[in-house]
C-alpha cells in the first residue's frame, strides 16, 4: 500500500509592512500652539518629534512665526501663526515665500497636508461665485454697488468676501472707513509663491460683521505681478460668493474680470455712459455681462434703449440717495446701502443674477 501523498500547507499571506509614519518638528514654545499641531498630527497620522533638536530630521518642519529666523528654514516649511498674527503674511514673504497656516483656523489644510504622502485626499471645497464690479465710466458709483450688494449677502447669511481689484483706487477699507482695521491687504500677498489655499486666506481677512474684504492700500504700486487667479481660487474655497471691485473698465482690469463667472457693469443714465458701456462690453471679451444703471435719468435713457446700444441685458437700476458721499466720506457707506429703497434695489440686483437675498 502506497504512503499517502504529503498534504500541501496552505499559501502563507504576505504581509505588507505598513509605511513609516511621517514626521513632524514644531518650533515654538506656545502651550496652546502645541497642543493644536498636536490634535493635527494625530488627525493627519503624522509623528510630532519631542524637543527642539537637530536629530533625528522631521520630515516636515513647523514654525511659530515668533521664532523664525530667516537662513534657518527648511525647503517645505510652514509657517505658523494666529489670526492676531498681523504681520503673518508679510513675514512669510521676507523668509522666502514659505507656506502660511493660520491655526486653529486651516487646522483641516495642514493635516490634509502633512498626511498627503499616506494616501490622504484633500478636503473637498466648495464652489463659491464670484461676481464682478465693472465702471463703464469714472464716478459711476461701482465701489460703492459693490460694497453694498457684498454687505446685503453677506447679512442674508452666507460667506462673501469683497475683493478689491482697482489698484489705483488708493484701497476700499477707506471707502469702508475700516482702514485702521487689522487684516490681509493685497500688498501682503505680492511676494507670496505658490498656491494659495483658502484655510491660509479667510481668517487672515479684515472682516466687519459676517463681511470679509481684501483691499488695496495707499502705498504706490510695486512692480510685481498681482496674484489674482490663486487668490480668487482660494476664496471660492471659502465664500459662496466672492464680489470683485474690478474699477473703471480698461486694459489694467482685463486679468481679473476674465476670472469672474458673471460682470455687472455699472453705467449712470445717461447718453455717454451707455455708450461708454458698449465700449467696456468689448473689454470684457466673452464674460458673461449684463447692465446696471446707476442715478438719476437725466437723459431719457430707458432699459431698452441701454440694452439695444449696448448688447447687454439690463440687470436692474440703483438710485444713489444725495446722502451718499457723506456717508462714504464719515464711515457709514454700509448703513447708506442698507436703507429702506437702496436695500431694495440691491436685492433686485442679486436676484437678477441668480443671488437671490
Amino acid at each position: 500500500m502506497s504512503a499517502a501523498a504529503p498534504v500541501p500547507a496552505p499559501p502563507r499571506r504576505s504581509r505588507t509592512s505598513p509605511p513609516p509614519a511621517r514626521t513632524v518638528r514644531l518650533v515654538g514654545d506656545d502651550p496652546e500652539l502645541r497642543r493644536t499641531v498636536e490634535r493635527i498630527c494625530v488627525s493627519a497620522g503624522v509623528r510630532l518629534l519631542e524637543g527642539p533638536g537637530p536629530r533625528p530630521a522631521a520630515d516636515t518642519d513647523l514654525v511659530d512665526v515668533r521664532h523664525a529666523v530667516r537662513g534657518r528654514l527648511r525647503p517645505g516649511t510652514v509657517l505658523l501663526g494666529r489670526p492676531e498674527d498681523t504681520q503673518l503674511w508679510d513675514r512669510a514673504a521676507a523668509l522666502g515665500g514659505c507656506p502660511v497656516a493660520v491655526l486653529p483656523e486651516a487646522a483641516g489644510w495642514l493635516a490634509d497636508l502633512l498626511g498627503a504622502d499616506r494616501g490622504g485626499t484633500a478636503r473637498s471645497e466648495g464652489r463659491g461665485r464670484v461676481l464682478g464690479l465693472l465702471g463703464a465710466v469714472g464716478g459711476a458709483g461701482t465701489s460703492t454697488l459693490a460694497c453694498w450688494t457684498a454687505d446685503l449677502a453677506a447679512r442674508s447669511g452666507r460667506a462673501v468676501a469683497l475683493v478689491d481689484a482697482d489698484r489705483a483706487g488708493c484701497g476700499l477699507d477707506v471707502l469702508l472707513g475700516l482702514e485702521d482695521r487689522d487684516g490681509l491687504r493685497w500688498p501682503d500677498l505680492l511676494r507670496i509663491a505658490g498656491a494659495v489655499h483658502a484655510e491660509q486666506l479667510w481668517p487672515a481677512m479684515a472682516r466687519t460683521g459676517r463681511l470679509r474684504w481684501l483691499s488695496w492700500d495707499r502705498s504706490l504700486p510695486a512692480p510685481l505681478e498681482v496674484p489674482y487667479p490663486p487668490v480668487l481660487e482660494a476664496l471660492r474655497g471659502a465664500a459662496q460668493l466672492v464680489v470683485v471691485d474690478l474699477g473703471r473698465a480698461g486694459p489694467e482690469c482685463a486679468e481679473a474680470a476674465a476670472l469672474c463667472d458673471e460682470v455687472i457693469v455699472v453705467s449712470p443714465r445717461t447718453v455717454r455712459g451707455v455708450l461708454a458701456a458698449r465700449w467696456a462690453a468689448g473689454v470684457l471679451e466673452g464674460v458673461p455681462a449684463r447692465l446696471v444703471l446707476a442715478g438719476l435719468n437725466v437723459a431719457d435713457v430707458d432699459d431698452a434703449l441701454a440694452a439695444a446700444t449696448t448688447g447687454l441685458p439690463v440687470a436692474g437700476s440703483v438710485r444713489f440717495r444725495g446722502r451718499v458721499p457723506e456717508a462714504a466720506e464719515t464711515g457709514r457707506l454700509l448703513e447708506a446701502g442698507r436703507a429702506r429703497r437702496t436695500a431694495r434695489d440691491v436685492a433686485r440686483l442679486l436676484a437678477a443674477v441668480g443671488v437671490g437675498p
